[in-house]
Protein backbone atom coordinates (compact mmCIF):
# COMPACT_ATOMS: atom_id res chain seq x y z
CA UNK A 1 0.00 0.00 0.00
CA UNK A 2 1.55 3.16 -0.54
CA UNK A 3 1.11 6.34 1.48
CA UNK A 4 -1.08 8.04 -0.43
CA UNK A 5 -4.03 5.24 0.09
CA UNK A 6 -2.88 5.65 3.75
CA UNK A 7 -3.54 9.26 3.94
CA UNK A 8 -7.00 9.20 2.48
CA UNK A 9 -8.02 6.50 4.82
CA UNK A 10 -6.29 7.58 7.37
CA UNK A 11 -8.87 10.74 6.22
CA UNK A 12 -11.46 8.88 5.99
CA UNK A 13 -11.76 7.41 9.56
CA UNK A 14 -10.57 10.53 11.12
CA UNK A 15 -13.62 12.31 9.64
CA UNK A 16 -15.99 9.83 10.75
CA UNK A 17 -15.40 10.12 14.46
CA UNK A 18 -17.19 13.63 15.37
CA UNK A 19 -20.23 11.54 12.93
CA UNK A 20 -20.33 9.05 15.56
CA UNK A 21 -20.08 11.26 18.66
CA UNK A 22 -22.67 13.58 17.13
CA UNK A 23 -24.77 10.27 16.13
CA UNK A 24 -24.37 9.14 20.01
CA UNK A 25 -25.02 12.53 21.35
CA UNK A 26 -28.17 12.25 19.88
CA UNK A 27 -29.24 8.77 20.48
CA UNK A 28 -28.92 9.33 24.36
CA UNK A 29 -31.30 12.51 24.22
CA UNK A 30 -34.38 12.14 26.85
CA UNK A 31 -37.60 11.77 25.32
CA UNK A 32 -40.86 12.19 26.85
CA UNK A 33 -42.23 8.60 26.79
CA UNK A 34 -38.87 7.18 28.85
CA UNK A 35 -39.12 6.30 32.83
CA UNK A 36 -37.58 9.08 33.29
CA UNK A 37 -39.99 11.50 34.68
CA UNK A 38 -41.59 8.63 36.87
CA UNK A 39 -38.35 7.81 38.88
CA UNK A 40 -38.26 11.86 39.11
CA UNK A 41 -41.98 11.67 40.79
CA UNK A 42 -41.11 8.95 42.88
CA UNK A 43 -37.87 10.28 44.32
CA UNK A 44 -39.91 12.92 44.61
CA UNK A 45 -41.85 11.46 46.89
CA UNK A 46 -39.81 10.39 49.14
CA UNK A 47 -38.02 13.11 49.55
CA UNK A 48 -41.63 14.80 51.05
CA UNK A 49 -42.01 11.99 52.81
CA UNK A 50 -38.85 11.98 54.44
CA UNK A 51 -39.13 15.81 54.94
CA UNK A 52 -42.65 15.34 56.65
CA UNK A 53 -40.96 12.62 58.72
CA UNK A 54 -37.79 14.63 59.80
CA UNK A 55 -39.71 18.59 59.72
CA UNK A 56 -39.80 19.83 63.18
CA UNK A 57 -41.74 23.06 63.02
CA UNK A 58 -41.12 25.44 65.50
CA UNK A 59 -38.22 22.76 67.10
CA UNK A 60 -41.49 20.32 68.19
CA UNK A 61 -42.76 17.24 67.08
CA UNK A 62 -41.72 16.32 63.69
CA UNK A 63 -44.88 16.85 61.00
CA UNK A 64 -45.72 12.93 61.14
CA UNK A 65 -45.35 12.81 64.87
CA UNK A 66 -48.25 15.87 65.23
CA UNK A 67 -50.08 14.02 62.71
CA UNK A 68 -50.42 10.97 64.88
CA UNK A 69 -50.59 12.77 68.06
CA UNK A 70 -53.42 14.68 67.00
CA UNK A 71 -55.10 11.60 65.48
CA UNK A 72 -54.52 9.39 68.55
CA UNK A 73 -55.63 12.00 70.95
CA UNK A 74 -59.19 12.90 69.23
CA UNK A 75 -59.66 8.54 68.84
CA UNK A 76 -59.77 9.23 64.87
CA UNK A 77 -62.56 11.12 65.25
CA UNK A 78 -63.64 13.21 62.12
CA UNK A 79 -62.76 16.37 64.33
CA UNK A 80 -59.05 15.31 64.64
CA UNK A 81 -58.98 13.86 61.60
CA UNK A 82 -59.94 17.20 59.86
CA UNK A 83 -57.44 18.55 61.94
CA UNK A 84 -54.79 16.57 60.92
CA UNK A 85 -55.62 17.18 57.46
CA UNK A 86 -55.30 21.17 58.07
CA UNK A 87 -52.41 20.75 59.81
CA UNK A 88 -50.48 18.74 56.72
CA UNK A 89 -51.98 20.38 54.36
CA UNK A 90 -50.33 23.74 55.75
CA UNK A 91 -46.98 22.71 56.42
CA UNK A 92 -47.61 20.70 52.31
CA UNK A 93 -48.51 23.64 51.03
CA UNK A 94 -46.11 26.26 52.69
CA UNK A 95 -43.18 24.30 51.75
CA UNK A 96 -44.24 22.94 48.34
CA UNK A 97 -46.71 25.25 46.67
CA UNK A 98 -46.71 23.75 43.22
CA UNK A 99 -46.78 20.22 44.66
CA UNK A 100 -50.25 18.13 43.11
CA UNK A 101 -50.64 15.37 46.05
CA UNK A 102 -52.63 13.31 48.19
CA UNK A 103 -51.89 12.16 51.68
CA UNK A 104 -53.73 9.22 53.03
CA UNK A 105 -53.41 7.25 56.57
CA UNK A 106 -53.79 3.23 55.31
CA UNK A 107 -53.78 1.58 58.81
CA UNK A 108 -56.28 2.98 61.56
CA UNK A 109 -58.05 5.04 58.78
CA UNK A 110 -58.11 1.99 56.42
CA UNK A 111 -57.21 4.93 53.65
CA UNK A 112 -59.12 7.69 54.21
CA UNK A 113 -57.48 11.28 52.82
CA UNK A 114 -56.00 13.62 54.93
CA UNK A 115 -55.35 16.44 52.66
CA UNK A 116 -55.07 16.80 48.97
CA UNK A 117 -55.30 18.55 45.45
CA UNK A 118 -54.65 15.43 43.32
CA UNK A 119 -57.33 14.08 41.42
CA UNK A 120 -55.79 10.68 41.34
CA UNK A 121 -58.75 9.44 39.41
CA UNK A 122 -57.43 11.11 36.64
CA UNK A 123 -53.63 11.61 37.09
CA UNK A 124 -50.81 9.98 34.70
CA UNK A 125 -47.33 8.85 36.61
CA UNK A 126 -48.55 8.77 40.19
CA UNK A 127 -45.53 8.16 42.52
CA UNK A 128 -46.15 7.28 46.19
CA UNK A 129 -44.30 7.19 49.35
CA UNK A 130 -45.44 5.68 52.81
CA UNK A 131 -44.19 6.25 56.14
CA UNK A 132 -45.01 4.80 59.44
CA UNK A 133 -45.41 6.61 62.89
CA UNK A 134 -47.11 5.19 66.10
CA UNK A 135 -49.86 2.80 64.69
CA UNK A 136 -50.12 5.17 61.84
CA UNK A 137 -48.84 4.73 58.18
CA UNK A 138 -48.94 7.30 55.89
CA UNK A 139 -48.76 7.45 52.52
CA UNK A 140 -47.94 10.76 49.87
CA UNK A 141 -49.53 10.23 46.32
CA UNK A 142 -47.97 12.69 44.16
CA UNK A 143 -47.80 13.84 40.23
Amino acid sequence: MDERGFAYTLDAVLALIPVIIIILGVSNLPTSNEPSNHIYSSQKAQDIMDFMAQYRPGGGMTVLETLSTILESGSNNPASIQCAGENASTILNKNFPELEYLLTEENQLGGKILTGNLDIENADNVATASRNYGNYTYRIYVK
